[in-house]
C-alpha cells in the first residue's frame, strides 16, 4: 500500500478528529484559510463541511493531494501542487489563518524561521498561524488508557513515529522565540490529553 493512501486511512480514524479539534475551533465562520502540508486533506474536509470557510490547501507530494482531491470533492477547497523551499504563489494579506500540521517539527529552525516569514507576509491584519505538533510525551501505556480502540490503532503508531522529534520540538521553543523577536502574540495550549500541542501567532 502506497504511504499516502495509508496515512489517509489513518486520519479517517477517530482519534485524528480530536487531534484537530483546537484548529478546527480556532479557524473562524466565513474566515479565508491557508492549510500548509494539507495532506491527505482532512482537515479542509472537515472545515469546509462544517464552516463557511474559502480554504486552500498546499503540499509537495502528488500521492496526497490525489488522495485530498477524493476527500473535498463535494468542497469548495483548492488544493495546489508546490516545490519544497520555493515561496507559495499567493499575494500579500490574503489569508485569515494559516494551519500547520503535523510537519514543523521536521524540519530545521532556520528554515523554519524562513516559513515564518513567508506565512507572516501573506496574513491580513490580525491574521493567524495555527501550528499543531505532538509532543511525544508520554507513554504507551497512557496512550492506550486514553485512546485504545480497534477504531484507534493508529495512534499508535503517529505516536512512535513521532516522539523523538516533537520532544526536541517541545524543547527548543522555536515558535516563541521567533514571536518575541518579532513581537508577535502567542499562545501555547496542551490537547490530545498531552499527547498534542497547539500554538497561535498572532500579527
Amino acid at each position: 500500500m502506497k504511504f499516502s493512501k495509508f496515512f489517509s486511512r489513518l486520519q479517517e480514524e477517530p482519534w485524528y478528529r480530536e487531534f484537530l479539534r483546537p484548529v478546527i475551533h480556532r479557524v473562524e465562520e466565513h474566515s479565508n484559510l491557508l492549510d500548509i502540508g494539507t495532506g491527505s486533506g482532512k482537515l479542509l474536509e472537515i472545515i469546509c463541511k462544517e464552516k463557511s470557510v474559502k480554504a486552500t490547501g498546499v503540499d509537495t507530494s502528488s500521492e496526497m493531494l490525489a488522495e485530498a482531491t477524493r476527500k473535498l470533492i463535494n468542497t469548495n477547497a483548492r488544493l495546489l501542487l508546490v516545490d519544497a523551499g520555493r515561496k507559495l504563489p499567493f499575494k500579500k494579506n490574503t489569508f485569515d489563518f494559516i494551519s500547520v500540521c503535523n510537519v514543523l517539527f521536521h524540519i530545521k529552525q532556520a528554515a523554519i524561521e524562513r516559513m515564518l516569514d513567508e506565512y507572516i507576509g501573506l496574513l491580513k491584519p490580525s491574521g493567524k498561524i495555527i501550528v499543531l505538533t505532538p509532543t511525544g510525551k508520554g507513554n504507551i501505556i497512557q496512550l492506550a488508557w486514553h485512546f485504545f480502540s480497534l477504531k484507534n490503532l493508529g495512534i499508535f503508531i503517529w505516536y512512535s513515529a513521532t516522539k523523538k522529534r516533537s520532544i526536541q520540538w517541545g524543547n527548543n521553543g522555536i515558535l516563541k522565540c521567533y514571536s518575541i523577536k518579532n513581537n508577535l502574540d502567542y499562545h501555547k495550549e496542551i490537547t490530545l490529553k498531552g499527547f498534542a500541542v497547539v500554538e497561535t501567532i498572532q500579527v
